[in-house]
């Protein structure tokens, strides 16, 4: 078997496209014909797909989920609210990580700029309300770190408020940490929230 054909892909209800099932967000529906997000992908019974990267969540319509269950009636208006189950069931996913990887982060701007001089691979989340200076001096860090061959992912996660709340502290504007074995799904996490963001 070659590694393509070992990756499990599902079609995006939008776009039609043929996508790696790690890359699509799942849907599934409840008995009361509610649609909700399974974004940890293992949630009982028949599930549809959208695309997270770029605009398919945005332009899903009633018609496709419609058209993914057509022999059950779902409840109206689910494209509408569905967007915003996705960031809160995303956020919460956020939320439960960082709980398990707090010992190696690092909140503010000092403290995210000192750790850019280590050279081990990192995450950084930098809040979309982030003043310009900070941000332009996060993001000028971050790309001279990838120049130089560190592996550094910076994600525009929500606002100072949310990336706060995460962190259980007031207001955050950016944070680090070490990027490790046990930080590959709180990256697709903040990925996620971030691209949702994104398309509000």
């Amino acid at each position: 078997m070659t590694e393509s054909s070992e990756i499990m892909q599902r079609r995006c209800l939008v776009c039609r496209a043929q996508t790696g099932k790690s890359e699509l967000l799942r849907l599934v529906v409840d008995d009361d014909g509610q649609v909700w997000p399974d974004v940890l992908q293992k949630a009982p019974g028949r599930g549809a797909y959208v695309c997270l990267p770029g605009e398919c969540l945005s332009r899903l319509q009633d018609r496709h989920l419609a058209r993914a269950w057509n022999d059950r009636a779902l409840a109206h208006g689910q494209a509408a609210v569905l967007r915003e189950r996705a960031a809160l069931a995303t956020l919460q996913l956020c939320r439960q990580s960082f709980r398990r990887l707090r010992s190696g982060l690092k909140v503010g701007r000092d403290a995210v700029m000192h750790r850019m001089w280590e050279k081990a691979p990192m995450l950084v989340l930098l809040a979309r309300n982030a003043g310009e200076a900070l941000r332009r001096q996060i993001e000028d860090a971050c790309g001279k770190r990838q120049a130089s061959g560190f592996n550094t992912t910076l994600v525009i996660f929500g606002d100072s408020a949310t990336l706060g709340d995460i962190v259980e502290r007031d207001i955050v504007s950016v944070l680090a940490l070490d990027e490790s074995p046990a930080c590959v799904r709180l990256r697709h996490y903040c990925l996620w929230y971030g691209q949702l963001c994104e398309t509000e």
